[in-house]
């Protein structure tokens, strides 16, 4: 069995001595300015290792910078809204020789019971909506055939995702590892996104897959 080491930054269910704010920056958390922080997100950083006997105490350090947000960026954690929502959850992950995943957040984001897990690379480019309880993966965080095994977690397969600028995420929709969603790009509720969506359309489904186009024209109507 693999050796599993966490260290949560914050949880909704620990109190604080200070502001989520501060005490993300205190453990090497990139933020930007003017963030709307509603609630206490459960923020982590977890290791992995093959190596049960060997595996070195997790260290901080390691996952310094590994998760950046931007400016005027909201993050909905409380149970306000009148949809079904939770914390929003970041975990960036390091796995054996490997570095930390990242989790790039750019400006004016909405999360809002967002999850998203980081093995190597979680891009969130700016101006993105995310409906409730959306889940973002960039490794299935397990094998088929080597659950248990040794070498199960080098086993495991990681390919970066990217959700491009103005892209509209319906709640409850799942983006799986390999992923890039184009630009102005909406996604309709539960959803399952396995392969790439196009800039300036629209998909849906499981698995999501393109029913219409946008054109400039529309968007410049709605801007």
């Amino acid at each position: 069995m693999a050796d599993y080491q966490n260290i949560y930054l914050t949880r909704p269910d620990q109190s604080l001595s200070q502001s989520v704010n501060q005490q993300l920056s205190d453990f090497g958390c990139q933020l930007g300015l003017d963030n709307a922080i509603c609630g206490v997100p459960r923020v982590a950083y977890t290791q992995i290792s093959d190596d049960t006997d060997n595996a070195a105490p997790i260290n901080a350090h390691d996952f310094s910078g590994c998760i950046s947000i931007g400016d005027n960026c909201y993050i909905e954690s409380t149970c306000s809204p009148a949809f079904h929502s939770q914390a929003v959850k970041m975990t960036s992950v390091k796995r054996n020789q490997y570095p930390a995943g990242k989790i790039t957040i750019g400006n004016h984001v909405q999360l809002q019971g967002t999850a998203i897990l980081a093995y190597e690379q979680v891009t969130v480019q700016d101006n993105v909506i995310f409906g409730p309880m959306v889940t973002i993966m960039d490794c299935s965080g397990h094998t088929l055939t080597q659950r248990g095994q040794a070498g199960e977690i080098a086993a495991l397969t990681t390919a970066p995702v990217t959700i491009k600028a103005h892209a509209w995420i319906g709640a409850n929709v799942m983006i799986l590892k390999g992923v890039t969603i184009g630009e102005h790009a909406v996604v309709g509720a539960g959803s399952v996104v396995y392969q790439d969506i196009p800039d300036h359309c629209v998909a849906l489904g499981n698995p999501a897959k393109v029913v219409k186009d946008i054109h400039p024209e529309q968007l410049k109507a709605v801007s």
